[in-house]
């Protein structure tokens, strides 16, 4: 392969990625040490996850991204999904704590996040970019 000089060839690469469809994901992920979620609808494979100290104003802007619950912040994702609506619960030992209603997706399992970022046992991403699925 001959590489010009130039530098077409990096031009002609980037041109190619920007033609890639890209989406906007947001997500959050929690350490989730006690397995406290609950199947809502199995005909729709919906579930609700535990009582998280999130505020309001954050959980509406977490609609229609993704959740990935983990038992480390080490670890792998070992449950998650499309987040469909939440719930403020007002009552209980959490309170007031949201909770997220979730349609369970696998390609939520087995997902890696880096260290950096984490706060409280959660981590959001907000408008971050990434290829999407062709």
């Amino acid at each position: 392969m001959n590489i010009p000089a130039n530098g077409t060839l990096a031009i002609g690469i980037e041109l190619v990625l920007r033609q890639i469809p890209r989406i906007n994901v947001i997500a959050i992920h929690f350490v989730e040490r006690t397995d406290n979620v609950r199947k809502t609808d199995r005909t729709r494979n919906e579930w609700e996850s535990g009582c998280w100290p999130v505020p309001e104003e954050t959980a509406q802007k977490l609609v229609g991204g993704k959740i990935y619950l983990h038992r480390s912040k080490h670890q792998p994702s070992h449950f998650g999904g499309d987040i469909l609506s939440y719930r403020v619960e007002q009552t209980g030992p959490e309170a007031p704590c949201v909770v997220f209603m979730l349609r369970a997706d696998a390609d939520c399992k087995g997902v890696k996040t880096d260290r950096k970022g984490w706060s409280k046992d959660q981590k959001i991403f907000w408008d971050a970019t990434e290829p999407a699925n062709a």
